[in-house]
């Protein structure tokens, strides 16, 4: 055997043992303190990107819908009622023509006056809303167009009398141009002056305008009016009569004309008014004095006594006063309403 080549050999796995020996040292130094050593792990690059987050879009506000305060309700005064003390030489009749309103609405308002028993003092609720005046006139406001198919037309330019209260009568005469009665016809006037405007409607005295006839309607302004104005009239409204109408009854006038004084500025109407057939639940009898110029003067309707006979003749008789002037010509007209049940 060759000792110094199994020496040599023996020295080389020596050397090989200790170099293993040092490699598993610390591994050992680390279980001996009872800690277990573990790899690091050292991720892989990869192709993919980085993912970068990015803030969303800030939106934008929304509208908040805020309720809108409510206003409080304006109060608007009541307005006075109109209402008027019977004198001495008043009757319903006039007191409907002072205020442009028909005698009927004037009844209804006031249920409890009888209208031939009124009494001085008494006093009548009148059913209208009052409202202020035009603070001015506007001359350039168109005027309305009359109606091309109206029977109607103004036979005189319409006339306004001022009377010791200090208001105005005014009056349109309507001329019914076909032959055919019209109902209810009415005209509106307008007094201009002063740099004030004053309106009211105008009734007729009677609900009828018969065929080819010539009638006034009449308003009246209460005081106060301008000093000095100029009287607008315009027919607004009427209704046909259908001819088998049968609210209104044939009526007749018995009377001899009269006899009219020079100067004078009264005139008594007396006659009597005949019904050939029907029973009628009213009769009147209207009074037109004319002046010289053919333009009214005044007027005033006859209402006969309820309830009244059928058949018989009704006798009439009453006054009627010149606004100013003198009174050339009376005309009378009739209108008998049908008790219809």
């Amino acid at each position: 055997m060759d000792f110094q080549a199994t020496g040599y050999n023996a020295k080389m796995k020596f050397n090989l043992q200790a170099l293993i020996l040092l490699a598993f040292l610390p591994a050992m130094a680390g279980c001996a303190a009872g800690g277990v050593g573990l790899p690091t792990i050292v991720p892989l690059p990869t192709d993919t990107p980085p993912v970068a987050l990015t803030p969303s879009a800030t939106l934008p506000p929304t509208d908040t819908l805020v309720p809108s305060p409510t206003p409080s309700p304006t109060l608007t005064p009541t307005p006075e009622p109109v209402t008027y003390t019977v004198t001495e030489n008043d009757d319903m009749f006039g007191v409907a023509l002072r205020y442009g309103i028909s005698l009927d609405a004037l009844k209804a308002a006031n249920p409890t006056v009888i209208p031939n028993m009124m009494s001085v003092g008494t006093v009548l609720l009148i059913p209208i809303t009052p409202t202020p005046p035009s603070a001015s006139a506007d001359p350039d406001s168109p005027t309305q167009t009359p109606d091309p198919l109206s029977p109607l037309k103004l036979a005189m330019a319409p006339i306004c009398y001022q009377d010791a209260l200090g208001g105005a009568y005014c009056f349109a005469q309507l001329e019914n141009t076909s032959n055919s009665p019209v109902e209810n016809p009415s005209v509106h006037f307008t007094l201009v002056g002063g740099g004030t405007s004053l309106e009211m409607d105008g009734i007729l005295p009677l609900n009828i305008l018969p065929a080819q006839e010539t009638m006034p309607a009449v308003a009246y302004f209460s005081a106060p009016i301008p000093e000095a104005f100029e009287v607008k009239a315009q027919i607004t409204d009427w209704l046909p009569v259908m001819p088998d109408d049968a609210r209104y009854l044939e009526a007749e006038i018995k009377a001899e004309p009269p006899v009219i004084a020079e100067g004078a500025n009264f005139e008594d109407a007396a006659g009597f008014v005949e019904i050939p057939q029907g029973e009628a639940d009213y009769v009147w009898v209207l009074g037109v004095a004319f002046g010289l110029d053919g333009q009214v003067l005044g007027l005033r309707r006859w209402e006969a006594e309820t309830p009244l006979s059928i058949g018989a003749s009704i006798p009439f008789t009453f006054r009627i006063y010149a606004m100013q002037g003198e009174i050339a010509e009376l005309k009378l007209f009739v209108e008998a309403h049908a008790n219809i049940p």
